[in-house]
């Protein structure tokens, strides 16, 4: 057995309309798509929300990794949260989990928030976000590997 073998991802129920919008009208096929772009919006934002009601049945840690590169956002997310290299640690993947579902619920609070302000569908708001970071002079740009772990000792 791995460590990996019962952990699972929740789905905040405050927002399962959303997550449910985003997947039949914004390009996101599953539920685990949905919630790493919430994450990765969340994280950004710098909003991370605790929640304990959840929806429908929660994603084994093993589907919500088989995207590419996922596993990598939610370890370097985790990281970056917690002053303390050992989170990286086999025994602490469930920790890694609950950070990112908290960052993945303030993302979908974040969407929701700009979906109420501007008046558009949650797909058309994703849109925007999505230039929004990648635009130059707003957005993502290179960062070197110290920047990413912000002074992160190990």
């Amino acid at each position: 057995m791995t460590a990996s073998a019962d952990v699972r991802m929740r789905r905040p129920a405050e927002h399962e309309a959303l997550m449910k919008e985003l997947q039949d009208e914004g390009a996101f096929p599953t539920f685990r798509d949905v919630l790493l772009l919430a994450g990765a919006v969340g994280f950004r934002q710098g909003r991370r929300s605790p929640f304990t009601a959840t929806a429908g049945d929660p994603i084994r840690f093993e589907t919500l990794s088989a995207r590419t590169f996922s596993d990598t956002l939610i370890n370097m997310i985790a990281v970056n949260t917690v002053d303390d290299p050992e989170v990286m640690d086999d025994t602490r993947l469930e920790e890694r989990v609950r950070i990112f579902e908290e960052y993945a619920n303030g993302g979908l609070e974040y969407i929701q928030e700009q979906r109420n302000v501007r008046h558009q569908p949650a797909a058309l708001v994703v849109m925007d976000l999505v230039v929004e970071a990648l635009d130059d002079e707003k957005g993502a740009a290179a960062v070197s590997v110290d920047e990413l772990l912000d002074g992160l000792k190990w």
